[in-house]
């Protein structure tokens, strides 16, 4: 095969320069979107009339359920059809919008209680939105790791959130142990990684000059938040300033990388 000569390669370049661009831009106005649409729910479904309370119950449980639908269908068709590009990235888009219709419909309907529903995902499409940022933007390492971090503060907040209710505590107690677990599971897949030089499963999901030492920080910072928040659920607030400050440490050191 002939080398690519160098306008070829500039050329290459900037076209993957501009699908990252494309690709950054569609995340965030699908996090607008998506903030837009929770801001009409909190209108009419917190802040409304008994009348459009009870008509907003009604639209979030059969949207959640048709969501859910979407997001199967989208799922297997797009794997079945993988080799469809058109058709793949289609599907894809209508099993991403039926999750997030599944998820928010669920969680708005059963946190009712002072609008916490509607607060829980207006917090969460955030920290997906930046998530889907870093992925695109960043190495996998550095996604893995501020993954980590971000969903250990959720798991802290929502611990020392619900840590009075007397609905919601078990239910959020087990959350908590298996959100310590994924990351004890991480750890040990990214121990796997290490060993076969980046890669699982002979794919490559980690650079060559991957630093393990900050995926294996950030993983142990996460683990500990989260075990903390666990045992003593009063100590969730100062945890989240922990984890935060972790968080910025670690963002900072991969841009400063990427320099």
């Amino acid at each position: 095969m002939a080398k690519k000569s160098i306008s070829e390669k500039r050329a290459e370049r900037e076209r993957q320069e501009n699908q990252t661009l494309q690709r950054v831009f569609n995340v965030f106005l699908l996090g607008l979107a998506a903030e837009v649409y929770l801001f009409i729910v909190y209108r009419g479904y917190v802040a409304g009339s008994v009348g459009s309370m009870l008509v907003w119950h009604q639209l979030l449980r059969w949207g959640s359920w048709i969501g859910l639908a979407a997001a199967v269908a989208g799922a297997g068709v797009g794997w079945w059809k993988r080799e469809d590009k058109k058709l793949r990235t289609i599907m894809t888009w209508v099993g991403g919008v039926g999750a997030f219709l599944f998820v928010s419909g669920w969680i708005i309907t059963h946190f009712f209680s002072n609008g916490q529903g509607v607060t829980t995902m207006c917090i969460l499409v955030p920290i997906l939105a930046v998530l889907a940022l870093v992925y695109l933007l960043y190495q996998h390492e550095c996604f893995l790791c501020t993954a980590a971090l971000a969903g250990s503060m959720f798991t802290v907040w929502v611990r020392g959130a619900a840590a009075d209710s007397g609905t919601w505590k078990v239910p959020v107690l087990v959350g908590t142990v298996v959100g310590a677990v994924v990351l004890a599971a991480a750890a040990y897949l990214v121990r796997k990684a290490q060993a076969e030089e980046g890669k699982l499963l002979k794919i490559r999901v980690f650079s060559v000059e991957c630093d393990y030492r900050i995926l294996y920080a950030g993983l142990g910072v996460g683990f500990v938040g989260v075990a903390a928040a666990l045992v003593v659920p009063a100590v969730a607030y100062y945890l989240m300033w922990v984890l935060g400050i972790a968080l910025f440490a670690e963002l900072a050191y991969y841009t400063t990388k990427m320099m």
